[in-house]
C-alpha cells in the first residue's frame, strides 16, 4: 500500500464532505449522549457493518468504499430504524465521500474503530508507536470532515484475560496520544474503548479507562456482550442486570458495542426491551447489534457480497427491525440533564491486573527514534530489513536482552515503568540492542548474525540529546514513563503481583524472541 497520496485523499474527504448538509452533532454532556442542536438525549440503535463476502484475497474490507453495497444497504438500514453503525475496518486512501453522503441523507452515524488488523496493538507484545500512530492519524485525517462521524474507538477487545492486561496500558497512551492529536485538529470527536465482558478483568478496565485526568480518560465506554440468548433469557438470567450495576454511577457515556447471541435461533433480540427501556435506558446510550451481514460465524441479518446490488434477508431481519420499532427509549433534555457520579479510582496493580495507575507509555515521536538510531556505534547496513533477517534478529535479540539490560527499549507495565526509546519502531529498538551488546562487550565484533551491520565512528549525537525531540503531536520532549496527572504513582501491587513479559527485555526468553519476531514481521509486511 502505497501513502504518498494520503494528504491528498484527506484533503478531497474534507472537502467534498463540507458540501453535503451536515447532521446534527452527537455531544457527550456527563454520562449520556445529546443532540446539540435539539437538546434530546441520543440512544444507538445500530448494527455492526463489515461485509466480508465476496471480498478477494488481495483486497481492503472497506465497505465504505463499496458504491454498490452502500446503495443496497442503506436502503435496507432505513427499513430497519437504525441510526448508527459500526464498521471496524476500512481503506483510507479510498473515497468514501458517497456512501458517506447516502449514510447521511439517511440520518445515520458512523462509529469507527481507530485500529485495523494490520496497524493495531498486540494484545500478546504490546507497544505504541509511529508507525501505528501515523496511520490512526490517517483515518482521522480521511473521516473527521463528515458531519456524521459521531466517535472514535481506540481498541476492541484488546486486554482479554489477565494475561494480556498489560496491553490496555497501551491502549490508554493511545487514547491519549490520539485525543490530543484531534485536538490539534480543533475535533472533538470523542474516543473510547470496547471490552470483551471478561469477568475476571471487566471491574478493573471499566475503571481503568475512567480513571485519571481527562486527556487520558476514554471519553465513553463500549460492552461487547452475548450473555442474553434467547427468549428464555431476562434481564436478571442473562446477567444484564450486572452490567448495569457495574456501570451505574459511572461518569462517562457507556453502550453495548456488541450484542446478539446466536445460540437460540432465529433471534429475536429480547434484550432490546431492556436496553431502550427501563431497565437500562438511564445508565446506556443503546447499542450495536452484531451484525448485518450474514458470514461464516452466522450472526448476520442479510446475505451480501461485495459489488453484488442484491440482498437475501433472513428471519432475524424482521425480527430485529419490529425489536427496535418497538424501542422507544425515554430521555432526559440536556438542559434538565445535572450528571452526577465520580470519576473511577485507578486499580492497583495485582496478580489479576498487571497495569501500574500511575504511568504509561510515552507519546510516539519519529524525531526522538530517528536520532537514536543516529547515535548508534553499531547498526543495520540496510534501513529495512527483509522479512527473513526480521525472523533472524528476533532471536538475536532474544539472546542479547536475555545477558544484559535492555531498560531502554523494554516496558514494566506492573511497574509503571517504560523505556526512553520503547515507543520506536522495531527495527528501531533492535538496532538499539545490537549496539548496546556491542558496546557492552569491549572489543568484539559489531555482528547481527548473517544480516549486514555497519560500523559509525562519528554518531552524530549523544542519546540524552534525542530526548528532547518533538513528540508525533508536537510536544516539546520529556523523558519516558510520566505519571498522570491525578493519579497517585503508588504502585500499590500486591503480595501476589506480577510483572509483564517487557518486550525484547529480560523475562522469559521464549517470549522476548517471540514478541520481537511478531514486531519485526508485521514491521516489515
Amino acid at each position: 500500500m502505497k501513502f504518498a497520496s494520503l494528504a491528498t485523499t484527506s484533503a478531497v474527504a474534507l472537502c467534498a464532505s463540507t458540501l453535503v448538509a451536515a447532521l446534527d452533532p452527537i455531544v457527550i454532556k456527563g454520562s449520556k449522549f445529546f443532540n446539540e442542536k435539539t437538546g434530546e438525549q441520543f440512544f444507538f440503535k445500530g448494527v455492526a457493518y463489515q461485509p466480508r463476502t465476496g471480498l478477494s484475497g488481495n483486497d481492503n474490507p472497506d465497505p465504505l468504499a463499496d458504491t454498490a453495497g452502500c446503495k443496497r444497504d442503506v436502503q435496507h438500514f432505513k427499513d430497519l430504524g437504525i441510526n448508527s453503525i459500526r464498521v471496524y475496518e476500512v481503506d483510507y486512501t479510498k473515497s468514501h465521500d458517497e456512501c458517506m453522503k447516502l449514510l447521511e441523507d439517511a440520518g445515520i452515524y458512523l462509529l469507527l474503530d481507530m485500529p485495523s488488523p494490520k496497524y493495531s496493538i498486540n494484545r500478546a507484545e504490546p507497544h505504541w508507536d509511529h508507525d501505528l500512530m501515523s496511520h490512526w492519524q490517517a483515518k482521522v485525517d480521511a473521516f473527521s470532515g463528515y458531519s456524521n462521524l459521531v466517535a472514535w474507538i481506540a481498541g476492541n477487545e484488546v486486554a482479554n484475560d489477565v494475561d494480556s492486561t498489560p496491553s490496555a496500558a497501551f491502549v490508554k497512551a493511545a487514547v491519549r496520544d490520539m485525543k490530543a492529536y484531534l485536538k490539534t485538529k480543533k475535533l472533538s470527536t470523542p474516543v473510547g474503548y470496547a471490552d470483551n465482558d471478561d469477568p475476571k478483568i471487566r471491574m478493573n478496565l471499566i475503571n481503568y479507562f475512567n480513571c485519571g485526568d481527562e486527556e487520558t480518560r476514554a471519553d465513553f465506554y463500549g460492552i461487547n456482550t452475548y450473555r442474553w440468548c434467547g427468549d428464555k433469557s431476562d434481564f436478571e438470567t442473562s446477567g444484564y442486570s450486572d452490567i448495569t450495576k457495574n456501570m451505574t454511577d459511572y461518569t462517562i457515556p457507556s453502550l453495548l458495542t456488541e450484542y446478539g447471541c446466536n445460540l437460540v435461533r432465529p433471534r429475536t433480540f429480547s434484550e432490546t426491551k431492556s436496553l431502550y427501556g427501563k431497565d437500562m435506558m438511564d445508565i446506556f446510550s443503546g447499542g450495536i447489534m452484531y451484525e448485518y451481514t450474514e458470514e461464516d460465524n452466522e450472526y448476520g441479518i442479510v446475505k451480501v457480497s461485495y459489488g453484488d446490488s442484491k440482498a437475501e434477508k433472513n428471519d432475524d431481519y424482521d425480527n430485529f427491525k419490529n425489536a427496535l420499532k418497538a424501542a422507544n427509549p425515554e430521555g432526559v433534555k440536556m438542559d434538565d440533564y445535572k450528571p452526577s457520579g465520580k470519576d473511577s479510582e485507578c486499580p492497583k496493580a495485582s496478580s489479576d491486573w498487571k497495569v501500574a495507575p500511575g504511568s504509561l507509555s510515552p507519546t510516539p515521536s519519529l524525531g526522538r527514534c530517528q536520532c537514536m538510531v543516529g547515535t548508534l556505534s553499531c547498526t543495520f547496513k540496510n534501513n529495512k530489513l527483509t522479512a527473513s533477517e526480521g525472523k533472524a534478529v528476533g532471536a538475536i535479540i532474544g539472546d542479547i536482552c536475555g545477558q544484559t539490560s535492555c531498560d531502554e527499549i523494554s516496558y514494566d507495565t506492573s511497574k509503571g515503568k517504560y523505556g526512553d526509546f520503547v515507543a520506536c519502531d522495531a527495527y528501531q529498538r533492535a538496532a538499539w540492542a545490537i549496539n548496546k551488546s556491542f558496546e557492552d562487550q569491549k572489543g568484539a565484533k559489531c555482528s547481527a548474525g548473517d544480516i549486514d551491520v555497519k560500523i559509525d565512528h562519528t554518531p552524530k549525537q549523544e542519546p540524552s540529546e534525542c530526548l528532547t525531540k518533538e513528540d508525533d503531536n508536537g510536544n516539546e520532549g520529556t523523558s519516558a514513563g510520566g505519571n498522570e496527572n491525578g493519579v497517585d504513582d503508588d504502585n500499590g501491587g500486591d503480595d501476589n503481583s506480577t510483572s509483564s513479559a517487557p518486550a525484547l527485555a529480560i523475562r522469559s526468553p521464549a517470549t522476548i524472541v517471540a514478541g520481537a519476531v511478531a514486531a519485526l514481521v508485521v514491521c516489515l509486511a
